[in-house]
């Protein structure tokens, strides 16, 4: 029996190229990496160094482009670097918030949703640089009230979505009123993802907002999502 379970093993991998037939015997997973405003796809490094082989895209955007159209623009990246193969969608902060767009938008092409350190209902911070940074949309939709915040809190996602939730900060304007914060966004903001989205799981990480890039934990769940059949 051994010796016919080769045999076929071995004519198998003649009849196809190498590169086909380990794709049949190794399945990778897809991973889109969304990295936060001002920042770039070098923010994801480390969790692509230590994490499992797999299949990834970095997309970048400019802090001035339109969210709605960023949604759009991944949609197309998506399709033409990973076809109709479902993906796991890594946000963080602000990406967190294109990454829940799209999961709502298409959650047919969503196998998992994370996000990370993502200001569902703003940050105070946003408020001060939008100032700073005129013309800048990322600050602007990212201030408490804004239209795409309010909007997309009616959006809806049954999709598995795991909310990493950091608290370790203690910057005064992120947590007004004396909020626990990363720093940047308010606990309080970063746990309140969209009602409709059912299955989300909250994930406390004694974590700064960008130190959580960093952390082994957060590479730890990450690794088992993309090592989940």
């Amino acid at each position: 029996a051994i010796q016919v379970f080769i045999i076929i093993i071995k004519t198998c991998y003649n009849s196809l190229d190498k590169q086909s037939f380990l794709s049949y015997t190794v399945t990778m997973k897809n991973v889109i990496y969304i990295h936060g405003a001002n920042a770039s796809s070098d923010s994801f490094n480390y969790y692509t160094l230590k994490l499992p082989k797999h299949r990834f895209m970095t997309p970048t955007y400019a802090m001035e482009d339109d969210p709605y159209d960023l949604v759009e623009l991944l949609r197309a990246k998506k399709r033409r670097e990973f076809g109709r193969e479902k993906i796991i969608l890594v946000g963080h902060s602000f990406g967190g918030l294109l990454a829940s767009w799209y999961a709502s938008v298409y959650p047919k092409n969503v196998e998992h949703l994370v996000t990370i350190a993502t200001p569902y209902q703003g940050t105070p911070v946003a408020r001060i640089l939008s100032m700073v940074f005129r013309n800048k949309k990322v600050f602007e939709n990212t201030t408490p009230g804004a239209d795409v915040l309010a909007l997309l809190q009616e959006k809806t996602f049954e999709g598995l979505h795991t909310n990493i939730v950091c608290t370790s900060g203690s910057n005064p304007l992120a947590g007004l009123g004396g909020k626990a914060n990363d720093g940047m966004v308010s606990v309080e903001s970063q746990s309140s993802p969209p009602a409709g989205f059912v299955n989300t799981q909250n994930s406390f990480i004694d974590a700064g907002h960008s130190g959580v890039l960093l952390n082994n934990i957060v590479t730890e769940m990450l690794q088992k999502i993309i090592e989940t059949p």
